[in-house]
């Protein structure tokens, strides 16, 4: 008896997506997508934010550090390819034969890293530092992004969205991820007075899950008034320029005493010393932005006043927490979505994030 054909593999797809080719030139090229694995399901790409590692790798090639991005031929062959963005949310439109928690037509959204899940940091529970992590959008790992219209993901990271939260909101559950693994860590309770160094996405969702989590004060600092003033329709109470005069004087007046808790989510050296000044005894300097390898930082006044400098990298076990305050209404990321652009004007909305004044800037792959 003649053995029965097996069934033709689903063909690769040919989906769109956009492409780093240069410094400050993102373009819009064709790749190639293989069908979900077992585990996996493939998505049609509904929103996906710039990061500020996303801006820095378009504007320098390089972000936190990292890796140097290779734009020659051969480097552009390899399997990173200069495809960005890793604050994403989709549709899922089609299942991997093991995935029974979701099914075709659910909106979600994707928590880009996913672990090895058997080394001693994730069995601890600490997976966000795990050395074989693949984030997607990273040059480290030569993962590609979801910067396109076609994008398979693991489907144990992906997570179902209620009717009323929309998919933008979805996409910005990951940098909010961020900021409550900073609040997190901190232990922020009902009753403290926090300052949070940088307006910027990180900041402004920092001060909000500071908030939540019962801040009852809130100082903010930057050097951009579109920023503060943002900071205040958002019902922070002290937004602050970052250059006033005497400023820690000037924060110790309006708030009436040194602070609970200090988030550093700026990046600019002269903010994390700041930090440390205003920090009270026996309480946490937080550093949540990028910095160089070395950076100048007052450790005999931190160890002689028992203050904990403490760093936050991603963040681990967060996205149903955020989800489920994002959902309830108990932080509302709606005001900080500044622009959307359709994936053939990438460039463009790069230029316009770096302009410096929005907050959060979207790409819609498939508008």
């Amino acid at each position: 008896m003649a053995a029965m054909d097996a069934e033709p593999s689903p063909p690769e797809l040919e989906v769109d997506a956009a492409v780093l080719t240069g410094i400050k030139r993102l373009k819009v090229l064709k790749r190639r997508v293989r069908p979900p694995s077992p585990h996996e399901v493939q998505l049609s790409m509904q929103c996906v934010g710039i990061c500020g590692s996303d801006l820095a790798y378009w504007a320098k090639g390089i972000a936190g550090g990292f890796v140097q991005l290779d734009f020659s031929e051969a480097g552009l062959c390899q399997g990173y390819c200069g495809q960005m963005g890793h604050e994403c949310a989709g549709i899922v439109t089609r299942i991997g034969e093991k995935v029974t928690h979701l099914q075709v037509g659910d909106r979600v959204a994707l928590e880009p890293g996913v672990p090895c899940g058997d080394c001693k940091l994730c069995l601890r529970g600490r997976y966000n530092l795990c050395s074989k992590m693949r984030f997607i959008g990273s040059a480290v790992n030569r993962v590609p992004g979801a910067m396109c219209t076609v994008f398979n993901h693991a489907a144990s990271y992906c997570y179902k969205l209620p009717p009323h939260v929309s998919l933008e909101e979805g996409a910005l559950l990951e940098p909010m991820c961020v900021s409550l693994q900073a609040v997190t860590r901190v232990g922020v309770r009902v009753g403290y007075s926090v300052l949070i160094t940088g307006a910027g996405p990180i900041g402004l969702m920092t001060a909000l899950c500071a908030k939540a989590a019962g801040a009852t004060s809130v100082t903010i600092t930057d050097m951009v008034d579109a920023k503060l003033q943002k900071a205040a329709e958002l019902g922070i109470e002290y937004p602050l320029r970052a250059d006033t005069t005497d400023i820690h004087e000037a924060m110790q007046t309006r708030v009436g005493d040194k602070f609970d808790a200090c988030f550093e989510c700026s990046g600019v050296v002269s903010a994390l010393d700041l930090c440390v000044r205003a920090a009270q005894s026996g309480s946490i300097v937080c550093v949540v932005a990028n910095y160089p390898e070395t950076a100048p930082v007052r450790l005999q006044e931190a160890a002689r006043r028992e203050i904990d400098i403490i760093g936050v990298y991603r963040y681990c076990n967060l996205y149903p927490t955020a989800l489920a305050l994002v959902s309830s209404g108990k932080v509302n990321l709606k005001p900080l979505i500044s622009k959307n652009f359709p994936l053939e004007q990438a460039n463009n909305a790069f230029e316009y994030f770096a302009s410096g004044e929005p907050i959060k800037v979207l790409i819609r792959p498939n508008p």
